[in-house]
């Protein structure tokens, strides 16, 4: 079992709120098995990885493609700015990727920009995004100023006012009036432009 689907589990377990105990009872499994499958420590055939994706809701294809090593569609949805808001949604194009993101959830942006280079994500990179109309402080995000402007910062709401704060010192943060401010979504990781090295947040 790789350490990428043991990953992927652990992380739907609790973003799900569900216990060790009470998914290994769904899938029919002792508790300890699930810990194990977590960790990378013990192996599951098709039929249990069915069972796992089932009892979290997710997405059974995407479960089998991360154990079979098969690649899945992601929208490439255009370029990002890691620096001056840029426009942000352009032509939609496909990229493969196997890893523990389901391409169903998460979209890519190529960031474009230096802004965010002391959180990792550097020029050229592909970040990896969650759909999500909501953030909480300290959470990367795609953000849409106005109307078309598109942004990758990192998120902190001050009362009426939104921050958006680059990882790069020589940069100031910048805020607006939380109305003006819209989520589309919540950094999940960050391919580098070499394709095979990925980070997970």
């Amino acid at each position: 079992m790789s350490e990428s689907i043991g990953t992927m589990i652990r992380n739907l377990r609790k973003d799900r709120k569900v216990s060790q105990r009470a998914l290994a009872a769904e899938v029919g499994l002792h508790f300890a098995s699930i810990s194990k499958i977590e960790n990378g420590k013990e192996t599951c055939g098709e039929e249990t990885l069915k069972r796992i994706a089932k009892a979290l809701g997710a997405d059974v294809d995407v479960f089998l493609g991360i154990a079979g090593h098969r690649t899945m569609p992601y929208r490439v949805l255009g370029n990002i700015a890691a620096g001056t808001p840029i426009d942000a949604i352009e032509d939609v194009e496909t990229f493969s990727l196997t890893d523990h993101f389901d391409p169903h959830d998460h979209y890519m942006l190529r960031v474009r920009g230096d802004s965010m280079i002391l959180a990792g994500i550097n020029d050229g990179d592909m970040a990896i995004v969650r759909h999500s109309s909501t953030a909480r402080n300290g959470d990367i995000v795609v953000a849409i100023v106005g109307d078309e402007e598109a942004t990758l910062k990192t998120y902190t709401r001050q009362d009426k006012l939104v921050v958006l704060s680059p990882a790069n010192r020589t940069l100031k943060a910048r805020a607006y009036p939380a109305a003006e401010v819209q989520v589309r979504g919540v950094l999940a990781g960050v391919l580098r432009t070499s394709i095979d090295h990925m980070v997970a947040t």
